[in-house]
């Protein structure tokens, strides 16, 4: 939000939606300069929000919250996080720990976020897999079996870069791009779980050719492969949402024009009514809390800087209402 040509006018925000409410509301962890952005990570019990790195900030401050952002408590991470939308991760369950991609390291750290120590290295998973190479650190997540996923890059064509952990030490457990883009290098550009399924939005690209697929597994069984989405030249994947049970929704598009897909588990991608002008992301929701009650996908648009306009998808999919409308204060100068 605010003055996007002025990084130091550009604020980011959380939003939550509460179960039961078709509202929603800004819970952006208070006291630091987010005009670099922020990344989030969440569980059932709570959600991480750290920020990245901007003007003299030359860190990634951590926020932590248990009550769905009605307070937030610092934790400190050694570093500066990776401008990911997955590169914080939170395991479920009071055992389950926390993963982030720092620089070409990934740090764990326990449910108590005492202190955090280096899981593995992106040399480390380079030297696992020939086959993919890795380059660099894309996304993490926690397997449904408390498991830690890592993704990333490959300078080898038409591999997807995939990697766990067992007893045996680090593999690569990603599958290949298929068919016609098995020439294409890939992205993993959001790696998230939800109780048994763990899904994947890989980005092939080759020049200015982009296409979307998705992997999806239960539990640690095989991977499964969408039909891929081609994205039209001269666009770009401008927001991405994964919702509980893995149905994935896409905004790509330009200055000038956008569009909207979505794909659910088993299914192939679908079209969506055009988003509103302005939409800037798209957010899955429960059911109890949107207005109409049956539906679950959430465009949120930003006019004038300022304004916060939501719109709601109707249970036929036909077109998009409003259904909230605000004015978020900003700092102007804050961050000068």
């Amino acid at each position: 939000m605010g003055q996007l040509t002025d990084p130091s006018n550009t604020f980011w925000q959380v939003l939550r939606a509460q179960p039961g409410s078709s509202r929603w509301s800004v819970v952006t962890p208070p006291g630091v300069a987010d005009n670099g952005g922020l990344v989030a990570g969440a569980s059932a019990g709570s959600a991480l929000v750290g920020t990245l790195p901007s003007g003299l900030l030359h860190f990634s401050p951590v926020s932590v919250s248990t009550n769905g952002g009605t307070s937030w408590s610092p934790v400190f991470l050694p570093g500066s996080l990776a401008a990911r939308p997955d590169a914080l991760a939170v395991a479920a369950g009071p055992t389950g720990g926390s993963l982030a991609v720092v620089g070409t390291r990934v740090l764990h750290a326990g449910p108590a976020f005492a202190s955090w120590s280096t899981l593995v290295s992106l040399s480390r998973l380079t030297r696992a897999s020939r086959r993919c190479d890795a380059d660099a650190l894309e996304a993490v997540a926690a397997a449904p079996d408390g498991a830690p996923l890592v993704a990333t890059g490959c300078r080898r064509a038409g591999e997807i870069g995939l990697f766990t952990r067992s007893a045996r030490g680090w593999a690569q457990v990603g599958v290949s791009l298929p068919g016609r883009l098995a020439s294409r290098s890939a992205s993993v550009l959001r790696l998230e779980t939800s109780g048994t399924q763990t899904v994947a939005l890989v980005a092939a690209f080759r020049g200015n050719r982009l296409a979307l697929v998705t992997l999806r597994r239960s539990g640690t069984g095989p991977w499964e492969t969408s039909v891929p989405l081609a994205v039209p030249a001269g666009d770009a994947v401008r927001a991405t949402a994964v919702g509980v049970g893995g149905t994935v929704s896409v905004l790509v598009g330009s200055k000038t024009s956008l569009a909207a897909s979505a794909i659910a588990p088993g299914g192939a991608w679908a079209a969506l009514p055009v988003p509103p002008v302005d939409t800037v992301a798209l957010a899955w929701v429960t059911p109890s809390a949107t207005s109409l009650g049956v539906i679950a996908l959430d465009a949120l648009a930003v006019v004038g800087g300022t304004g916060l306009r939501v719109y709601t998808l109707t249970p036929a999919g036909a077109k998009w209402v409003p259904v909230q409308s605000a004015q978020v204060p900003l700092a102007y100068g804050s961050s000068g």
